[in-house]
């Protein structure tokens, strides 16, 4: 198989959106004492085992769609790109607006995109965005794109609300409460990227190669729908960390990658002891990560440009230097994608 090297595409705008409510891991907790004190759990385990200390969430109702779409917004409002210029949209949200039609369809809607705009879906559960990015990028590349518009919106306030109110059930033993317990770290909000031709955006970031592997004997470890999912945590977490590590190693058979060629690692983020694991074994220095999920929790694809973002508006960036994005989905499925970057 050949994996891609890009040489004329670039990031020429990025964006992402905040949801409003914040949520303390200790209100989750005292919204299910009557399970912890009938089940003999410590107050504090949710932030002890995973580093989220609170996460985001937009009201019940609000649709994502509206926060992909308003994430996009901000992207056209603070570049200054002509949305009129994009002539291919991927929504790569695992939270859906419904089945069908598809979610881009309504966030082409949302952004007056007009009817040029070949538009659909991509699911990869938490790898979709950086998925989205790959094949948008593939169409950029070869001409069949002049602008690709990739976008995610989470809200996972509807399977919180509803996994606390089966958690408090009295029939619920600890099994089902640590099937659950994953559920309870999901954040929310929205992210967008333009990708566009590198002649067209001098000086923006480039992307420059992507690896890819999966591993679907491990599709069973974390399954959901819209208002449950069950996980098993540690399987999970070290299922994921073998194909991260065999992805890694690809990267350096293709591309030459080292754990000492990146100035910057932006990953999806699932928790304190995911992301340890993850650095050892792939033997990257954790210090060049940059953590947003001790603050927004688990936000799913929107993780990895939601952190980009908001590590460029820090300042956490390097001027110019080489950064890995990212990114695992339960399935198995992992990417990584080298981005050169630039301020």
């Amino acid at each position: 198989m050949n994996y891609p090297r890009y040489e004329n595409v670039v990031l020429a705008g990025l964006a992402r959106d905040e949801a409003p409510i914040i949520m303390e891991s200790a209100e989750i907790e005292a919204r299910l004492g009557p399970t912890l004190e009938r089940l003999k759990l410590p107050r504090g385990l949710l932030a002890s085992l995973t580093g989220i200390l609170r996460r985001r969430l937009y009201p019940l109702d609000f649709q994502p769609s509206q926060a992909a779409a308003r994430a996009a917004e901000r992207l056209f409002a603070e570049t200054g790109l002509d949305r009129q210029k994009v002539d291919l949209l991927y929504s790569t949200s695992v939270c859906r607006d419904h089945i069908e039609p598809s979610t881009a369809s309504i966030v082409q809607h949302r952004l007056d995109l007009g009817g040029r705009v070949k538009s659909l879906d991509i699911g990869s559960a938490c790898l979709g965005f950086i998925d989205g990015l790959e094949l948008a990028a593939l169409s950029v590349e070869n001409g069949l794109a002049e602008q690709a518009l990739v976008v995610a919106g989470e809200n996972n306030h509807p399977i919180l609300a509803a996994t606390i109110k089966r958690l408090l059930d009295p029939g619920g033993d600890r099994a089902l409460f640590f099937r659950n317990f994953a559920t309870l770290t999901l954040g929310s909000g929205g992210a967008a990227a333009v990708l566009g031709r590198r002649e067209n955006f001098p000086g923006a970031p480039r992307l420059v190669a992507s690896v890819s592997r999966s591993d679907a004997r491990s599709n069973h470890l974390c399954r959901g729908d819209a208002l449950n999912m069950e996980t098993d945590s540690a399987a999970l977490m070290s299922a994921g960390v073998a194909l991260a590590r065999e992805t890694f190693e690809l990267g350096r058979a293709e591309f030459g990658w080292t754990p000492q060629s990146f100035d910057r690692l932006i990953s999806h983020q699932v928790s304190a002891a995911n992301t340890r694991k993850m650095c050892e074994s792939l033997g990257l220095d954790e210090g060049l990560l940059v953590r947003t999920f001790p603050d927004y929790g688990n936000i799913g694809p929107v993780a990895v440009p939601f952190t980009l973002h908001l590590a460029r508006e820090k300042g956490l960036l390097p001027d110019r230097g080489r950064l890995l994005l990212m990114g695992i989905g339960s399935g198995l499925c992992c990417s990584l994608m080298e981005l050169a970057w630039s301020s």
